[in-house]
């Protein structure tokens, strides 16, 4: 990838989360054509959310300006979003998996 290529993208302006554009490494920034740029604390596979703030646990996961879950614990800006620290309002997350 081209040194300050966007490797991420934000759906809507309230979003807390962005999206991964290709798998994003551990300490790598994840950058989107606009400008926004923060380091990945962790590894960030394609196609997955990945925090673009602090989320405290209780706070609504916000993708294309929409909630898609609700964090069960504190997700440090750059961390993954996934099923493991995030609940769905609607399924259970231990039988129904979303994306």
């Amino acid at each position: 990838m081209a040194e300050g290529a966007a490797n991420m993208v934000i759906l809507a302006q309230n979003d807390n989360v962005g999206i991964a554009l290709r798998d994003i490494a551990t300490g790598s920034l994840a950058r989107t054509v606009a400008g926004t740029a923060l380091e990945a604390r962790q590894a960030i596979p394609q196609g997955h959310k990945i925090a673009l703030v602090d989320i405290e646990p209780g706070a609504l996961i916000l993708r294309l300006g929409v909630p898609v879950g609700i964090a069960k614990a504190t997700i440090p800006q750059g961390r993954l979003v996934h099923v493991h620290n995030i609940a769905s309002r609607y399924l259970n997350n231990d039988e129904d998996h979303y994306e």
